[in-house]
């Protein structure tokens, strides 16, 4: 499925959680379609952090504009996170399955989702080989960027079944001693082009990891400009230029996250695509 390079870590070994309060995160975000065509997007994530399980169930529907979301703070013993395989259960969802197919479901007041992902593209290990710097400590961090999804989602007890793309997004922090402030994006380009881009700073200044259909791994500078409505993010090393236009799909105290539509050149092409972006600190 993909060329072989080095790394430091293991995606298939970590994917279970790593111990409790580990600062483990899950994060999975889709674009599906429902039988009439219509657009649903969706983000489910836990983390452990400090001494407690955080859960978040997102959707929104484009046709109506209907939006419905349900965050969760949970002590560690409240919740399951096992350490030898991928099983992860909360109050509001469940995670389970290996690198090659899982099985995610959640949950709001209004909505429900289930979806079962496969995958069919290679790993992008972030900065290549997986761990980098990160606020003061390290961060692991992998995605499984183009998961193919099915299932089903109820919302106000209609039930529709759904397909598309999941993009699935594992990372574990350690020894971090400065606040986190970030704006990360997870961009999907389709042909198995996919790009994780990193703005610690949220000043524009980027780096990025892209990853090819072969499974090989460029690491680059970019620069992301624009208001929040409307982002340029320029890639010289990719001879790319890409309009992002975000959306927010669900927000929390100094955090939210946003579904995004991509277009511009890639390589020198049009492309046209999707992402999501993730702002912290704010």
């Amino acid at each position: 499925m993909s060329a072989f390079h080095p790394t430091l870590i293991s995606a298939a070994d970590d994917l279970a959680a790593t111990a409790p309060g580990k600062n483990d995160s899950w994060w999975f975000a889709s674009r599906l379609h429902d039988e009439d065509g219509n657009v649903v997007w969706a983000k489910i994530h836990v983390m452990d952090t400090d001494g407690a399980c955080h859960s978040t169930v997102a959707l929104l529907r484009e046709a109506d504009g209907h939006t419905s979301s349900k965050h969760t703070v949970e002590p560690l013993h409240d919740v399951k996170l096992s350490t030898d395989r991928l099983d992860v259960q909360t109050s509001v969802l469940n995670l389970s399955g290996d690198l090659d197919e899982l099985e995610i479901s959640g949950a709001t007041d209004t909505a429900s989702i289930r979806l079962a992902l496969r995958r069919e593209e290679p790993v992008l290990f972030s900065g290549g080989s997986g761990v980098f710097p990160f606020f003061g400590g390290t961060t692991g961090q992998y995605a499984l960027p183009g998961l193919t999804a099915s299932g089903t989602v109820t919302i106000e007890g209609v039930t529709h079944q759904l397909t598309g793309r999941t993009w699935c997004d594992r990372q574990w922090l350690s020894g971090i001693s400065e606040p986190l402030h970030f704006l990360w994006l997870g961009l999907d380009l389709g042909a198995g082009r996919s790009l994780s881009v990193w703005d610690t700073e949220q000043d524009g200044t980027s780096w990025l990891t892209a990853l090819r259909e072969d499974g090989s791994h460029l690491i680059t500078s970019a620069r992301r400009t624009g208001r929040d409505e409307r982002w340029i993010l320029t890639v010289p090393g990719l001879d790319a230029r890409l309009e992002i236009t975000p959306r927010r799909i669900d927000g929390t105290q100094g955090a939210h996250s946003n579904v995004c539509s991509v277009t511009g050149t890639f390589d020198g092409h049009e492309i046209t695509g999707h992402g999501y972006a993730d702002v912290v600190g704010t």
